[in-house]
């Protein structure tokens, strides 16, 4: 057992336990904390958090921001096909087990997934099956299905399916999307990806829309998003609206000035805040997202983001970029879990916004970039701590931390 799955089961025994609503909990590696009522859930989350994060200031106050509803919040759904399962003839189609590389737990419903989601997954598997063609097995590097991603639109309750395969002929993928598109008319749109990679990763060399609309359209906020089967987006939409206004209500913005949304993704942050700014530089290392950005920003009428392709600490190579008109009043960093660069953080620091927000999925990593912000340039303080439970029954949080000069 890891170290951290030994901390956590440790930190779960001062809580009563109960039972868990899913019948995967036991098998499924995703919800290690649906044995927990939620409100000690939320008291467990904190309690770590001011563990890891009261080493900046012990006399900092942490608020925990808690979901509406626990269940059924996620907007996509990834999973993996499988050889590997009870019979020769195998396919199964799930998350990965608990500390497993190899095995699937073959999945009817998850409580974290919209019910049509649920039903969608039942029938693909279905469809799967009656085509005769294998699951692939990670073993042999053989078989022909191989990842299946839904996304859901909340506001319009419509679907997106990306169907991966090692390869195949487009009509038996069409088939196979006309017979869904028959049984389930919220689906909008049905893409097909091949995926060759032995690595285990969703992501196909190539990608062909099959069926419907090139876009699946949501909403966070006020805005009007456009989504594609590969673009990350937060997946607990009313969580992240929360987690944006709130970056929005910290920024000191006078409509003049200049900020900087670090590894933006698709842009929602650089969304958020382009009312209050003169120009928002948003910088993102992969190009479909940031594609996708620009789509974005034109569906809303938002003319002031410029976007800059590139890993953030190569941007901030070129001098001219940070020390010109892009120098910043605000930046706002929504870093990996293995944190910020340390070319980035040398570069904010020579830049001197009046503001940094960070956006941090890993508090340990946040504590490291902070102590190294702060160490480095005395003038900056921590100003508050608000940490975001996106992901309930899972120990994962989201923090945003403000520090100002």
């Amino acid at each position: 057992m890891k170290t951290a799955d030994k901390v956590l089961l440790h930190d779960k025994a001062a809580f009563r336990t109960v039972e868990p609503p899913c019948p995967y909990v036991g098998s499924c590696g995703g919800c290690t904390l649906q044995d927990l009522e939620y409100a000690d859930q939320l008291t467990l989350k904190r309690q770590r958090l001011l563990r890891t994060l009261g080493t900046l200031d012990p006399s900092l106050t942490l608020e925990l921001v808690p979901v509406e509803d626990p269940w059924r919040y996620r907007n996509k759904a990834e999973l993996t096909f499988s050889a590997l399962g009870p019979a020769a003839d195998s396919l199964v189609l799930g998350y990965h087990a608990a500390r497993s590389f190899w095995r699937i737990v073959d999945l009817d419903d998850c409580l974290l997934l919209p019910e049509a989601v649920s039903r969608l997954i039942a029938d693909i598997r279905e469809l799967a099956q009656r085509t005769g063609q294998p699951a692939y097995n990670p073993r042999t590097h053989q078989g022909f299905f191989r990842y299946l991603v839904i996304r859901h639109s909340r506001s319009r309750d419509k679907l997106l399916i990306c169907l991966m395969t090692t390869r195949g002929e487009r009509s038996l993928i069409e088939s196979f999307a006309d017979e869904l598109l028959r049984k389930h008319p919220a689906i909008s749109s049905v893409y097909w990806g091949i995926a060759t990679n032995v690595a285990d990763v969703a992501m196909p060399e190539e990608l062909f829309l099959i069926r419907g609309e090139t876009y699946l359209e949501d909403q966070v906020g006020a805005l009007t998003i456009r989504l594609h089967p590969l673009n990350f987006l937060q997946p607990n939409s009313a969580q992240a609206e929360r987690m944006y206004e709130q970056v929005r209500r910290w920024v000191s913005a006078s409509g003049q000035g200049v900020a900087w949304d670090v590894y933006c993704g698709i842009g929602l942050i650089a969304f958020y805040l382009s009312s209050g700014f003169r120009t928002i530089y948003a910088i993102d290392s992969e190009a479909r997202n940031l594609e996708l950005a620009r789509v974005n920003a034109q569906a809303n009428g938002i003319t002031n983001v410029q976007f800059q392709l590139g890993r953030a600490e190569d941007v901030f190579l070129n001098k001219r970029f940070w020390l010109g008109e892009a120098q910043p009043d605000v930046v706002v960093v929504d870093p990996p879990r293995s944190g910020l660069h340390p070319r980035v953080i040398s570069t904010v620091l020579a830049a001197r916004p009046k503001q940094l927000i960070c956006l941090s999925c890993n508090a340990q990593t946040l504590v490291r970039d902070s102590r190294l912000l702060m160490n480095s340039f005395p003038r900056y303080r921590l100003r508050d701590l608000v940490a975001f439970d996106l992901f309930p029954h899972t120990p994962h949080v989201e923090v945003l931390a403000l520090f100002e000069r």
